[in-house]
């Protein structure tokens, strides 16, 4: 029977003989000054390769080998006449419709803006608050109570 369940590394094996010593069943020996084992006699128990401080002995993994299945090669693309024509298409469709939607942009913003009141002097802020309050305190000087409260600080620094 010839099947090998652990190997021997003789380039890190040091010789030293724990894994002879270890061996339950005496299937290592030191040849050379160099651990051996003794295929007939070793069990695989893994006594030697746990034992050994320099990682000199390895467990042999044995199994059978399956080949990969192959895979299919994948195809490149290729584009057709009509594809490339069809992409011309529609990338001179997108640019007229994007040259339409910004000439109605621009007329909506222009239509926007003359809108606008004719100017009178005051700030828009100024002409909308005025628009907006109705009320008689809105022509009296004084500015309502922001502006009393500014007077009262300036007051007290000084």
């Amino acid at each position: 029977m010839n099947r090998q369940l652990v190997w021997v590394d003789v380039a890190h094996c040091t010789g030293c003989g724990v894994c002879m010593e270890m061996c339950p069943v005496g299937a290592i020996a030191l040849v050379d000054g160099k651990a051996r084992v003794d295929e007939e006699t070793c069990t695989g128990c893994g006594a030697c390769v746990d034992a050994c401080p320099e990682d000199a002995i390895q467990a042999v993994v044995q199994g059978e080998l399956v080949p990969a299945p192959e895979r299919p090669v994948p195809t490149t693309y290729q584009p057709s006449p009509l594809a490339e024509t069809a992409g011309a298409a529609v990338v001179a469709t997108g640019v007229g419709l994007l040259a339409k939607a910004a000439g109605a942009l621009a007329r909506a913003v222009g239509r926007w803006l003359t809108q606008w009141p004719a100017p009178t002097g005051l700030s828009p802020r100024q002409s909308s608050a005025a628009a907006n309050n109705s009320s008689p305190a809105a022509g009296r000087r004084g500015g309502g109570r922001g502006r009393g409260r500014r007077r009262k600080h300036r007051g007290g620094r000084g």
